[in-house]
């Protein structure tokens, strides 16, 4: 017999392109059961700040900070379009994407992700080192939904 699956609590992995920001509209529209939760997560690259800091753009530590108020900003635009009764938990972190995201869906015990198939990163360095999508498909053990570019 088929049981219906219910997915109570889902993490999604944000970059703020729009593709990512179709993956929280899917998000919203596939979360249900009593208190359900979206766990929006944006995860600095943590080369990011070192590059930044090496060609001269600042201490490391302020360039760190600044994206990271950045982010709150921009995820607070998600929360602020969330419908009444689903409960959004924005995270910022730093770190590697791909193993940030597994992380968090294992401490957090979430039902499912939901991600886009193609964020900022480029196409070659996808080619060599292969897509976070990817990556975090090979790695969890949780349902992951993959959307396809919406461009």
């Amino acid at each position: 017999m088929i049981q219906k699956v219910e997915f109570n609590t889902l993490l999604v992995p944000v970059d703020f392109t729009d593709n990512s920001k179709a993956a929280f509209a899917q998000a919203v529209g596939l979360i249900a059961g009593d208190n359900p939760v979206i766990i929006l997560l944006h995860v600095i690259d943590s080369a990011l700040p070192e590059f930044a800091e090496a060609h001269d753009l600042g201490p490391r530590e302020q360039i760190a900070k600044r994206m990271r108020d950045r982010a709150e900003s921009l995820l607070a635009e998600y929360t602020d379009q969330c419908p009444d009764g689903i409960e959004i938990d924005p995270i910022v972190c730093e770190g590697r994407p791909f193993m940030e995201i597994l992380q968090k869906a294992d401490d957090f015990a979430v039902d499912a992700i939901v991600m886009s198939k193609i964020g900022r990163r480029g196409k070659v360095e996808e080619l060599l080192f292969g897509s976070t999508a990817e990556k975090v498909l090979r790695g969890s053990d949780k349902p992951v939904i993959v959307l396809p570019s919406c461009a």
